[in-house]
């Protein structure tokens, strides 16, 4: 992993709390960390997982094509294909993909 991409998911990682933060004031899911993993080509991602009734099971942050329904819960995030995930249940949530990283921590 180089320390561009260690920085970059540094940088995002408290949006990513906050997003998620907001779910459990909503009642929509369960107080959790929210993880930043690395996809291929270093890409950061992380899932925050929704209410076990919850329909879609998890939202997806992916650095490429920003807020995504899932449609696992076991494995949210899904296999790196080098093109956005498409498919029944798969449902992309907004035009931005990620806020820019200057503004992250204060958010």
């Amino acid at each position: 992993m180089n320390a561009a991409t260690e920085l970059g998911a540094r940088e995002v990682q408290p949006y990513l709390q906050r997003v998620a933060d907001v779910l459990v004031g909503a009642v929509l899911t369960d107080a959790q960390d929210v993880q930043v993993q690395r996809l291929k080509g270093e890409v950061p991602a992380a899932a925050v997982s929704l209410s076990p009734s919850g329909t879609p099971p998890a939202i997806v942050w992916d650095e490429r094509y920003g807020w995504r329904t899932a449609v696992s819960r076991r494995h949210p995030i899904g296999k790196e294909a080098g093109v956005p995930p498409e498919g029944e249940g798969i449902r992309y949530l907004g035009a931005e993909q990620q806020p820019e990283p200057a503004t992250c921590s204060r958010r």
